[in-house]
């Protein structure tokens, strides 16, 4: 039996690099912590540009405000190191909420205290080695992720909301041609899908071409068709009775790849008919929309 090799992601090379490079550039310096430098490459190679760009800031603050307090309190309560410990971070704290960086907050005290439980006199030089190596590592690592492909998942939504338009027609099929109730579940797993996705999409933004707004815009475009599709759908399988499909209605279905059994359409009478048309005319027109929509995205 054949054997798969595993497969070896861009972001996996991506992170060899951006430590190895990190290292490259730590060493260069003489640095005493070189395992900062690789630790910020790792922490930084996120799945987004976004995401990095927000992983550096606060590995950046925390190490900052925790280095400089550190190294101020160490010497501070040099003969009361566990009072000073607790005022520090208090004050630590304080400080992080005022300057509204609560985001750091954690890596801030954990570096504070790996600062106060240094020797005195290797204080401020750990606190500033640490902070410089770690600076190495997260640029490192930024310009690679920038540099090198940067990730990029629209395709990925574009192929998802294919996927769903191309579920629909089956799930109306069974609920107005066959009067059965369809499991639903699917299409918000897939509905669902799309948002996680977009939410990504979104934060691409930092150094992409233009026009990402653009590109934003009209992906949420088509999700918001593609979850009008979904409520009228949902509305329909409520109904205790389909009702009898209209004439228009009928003549829509084309647009579905579907078409209606001779005699099936006829005027609304009951109120059961004149709802269910309403919610399968809206169902029509939102696919009508997303289906145009789809194929005339911006590039």
């Amino acid at each position: 039996m054949a054997r798969h090799l595993p497969h070896l992601g861009l972001r996996t090379v991506k992170t060899g690099l951006a430590v190895a490079l990190a290292l490259f550039f730590a060493d260069l310096r003489g640095s005493p912590l070189p395992i900062f430098a690789a630790i910020g490459a790792i922490v930084a190679m996120s799945r987004t540009v976004g995401d990095a760009f927000e992983t550096c800031r606060t590995q950046f603050f925390g190490i900052l405000l925790g280095a400089g307090f550190g190294a101020l309190f160490v010497n501070l309560f040099a003969g009361f190191r566990w009072i000073g410990v607790g005022l520090g971070l208090i004050a630590l704290i304080l400080l992080c909420n005022q300057l509204k960086l609560q985001f750091a907050v954690p890596l801030a005290c954990i570096v504070f205290v790996s600062i106060c439980l240094s020797p005195a006199n290797e204080a401020l030089g750990y606190g500033a080695n640490r902070l410089l190596d770690t600076t190495i590592g997260l640029a490192t690592a930024l310009v690679v992720n920038v540099v090198i492909k940067p990730y990029n998942n629209r395709a990925r939504i574009e192929n998802l909301l294919l996927h769903f338009r191309q579920s629909v027609p089956a799930y109306v099929e069974e609920r107005v041609l066959h009067c059965r109730y369809p499991d639903l579940e699917p299409l918000r797993i897939q509905l669902g899908r799309i948002a996680s996705e977009l939410a990504i999409f979104e934060k691409q933004k930092p150094f992409r071409q233009g026009g990402h707004a653009d590109q934003v815009a009209y992906l949420r475009g088509c999700e918001q068709l593609a979850h009008s599709v979904w409520q009228e759908l949902s509305a329909l399988c409520t109904m205790d009775e389909m009702g009898r499909l209209s004439p228009e209605n009928a003549a829509q279905l084309s647009v579905l790849g579907l078409t209606a059994p001779d005699g099936a359409a006829a005027p609304p009478r009951t109120d059961a008919d004149i709802v269910a048309n309403y919610h399968l005319d809206n169902l029509l027109r939102a696919y009508r929309y997303l289906d145009a929509f789809s194929c005339s995205g911006p590039e």
